[in-house]
């Protein structure tokens, strides 16, 4: 079986935000032949005429805002662990994570839905219903 698109699309998305945000060159370095990789497996879908590179490339900058917004809300998660924010501040990042997840989830069953490819994520009582 080959790797699910909306998977795929979402795992690069993550990993072009490690090699903007991580500072250790050698993590970086080895980064970037892993969003080469990802970035070939999702080529092969375009090849494949599965998707075209518009639709992947909608898809892509949802996802990177979607992660990017909750990798910032998780380190105001972290920032509230070392005492620099209320509990009550920490419940409503809390709660802002859980959402922008919900939008990570909506993004990726929307690619699985339009290729046909992968699982749709179920989630109950979930705030990406």
């Amino acid at each position: 079986m080959k790797y699910p698109l909306d998977e795929l699309i979402d795992k690069k998305s993550i990993i072009q935000l490690k090699t903007e945000r991580i500072e250790d060159s050698t993590d970086r370095e080895r980064l970037k032949g892993e969003l080469k990789d990802y970035s070939q497996a999702i080529e092969e879908y375009i090849l494949g005429e599965v998707c075209n590179p518009e639709q992947v490339q909608n898809w892509y900058k949802r996802l990177y805002e979607a992660n990017g917004k909750t990798w910032d809300l998780e380190v105001n998660i972290r920032k509230g662990q070392l005492g620099t924010m209320s509990l009550e501040e920490v419940g409503r990042t809390a709660i802002k994570i859980r959402e922008s997840n919900g939008v990570r989830v909506k993004i990726k069953s929307e690619i699985v839905e339009a290729t046909g490819i992968g699982y749709k994520d179920i989630k109950i009582n979930h705030a990406s219903q």
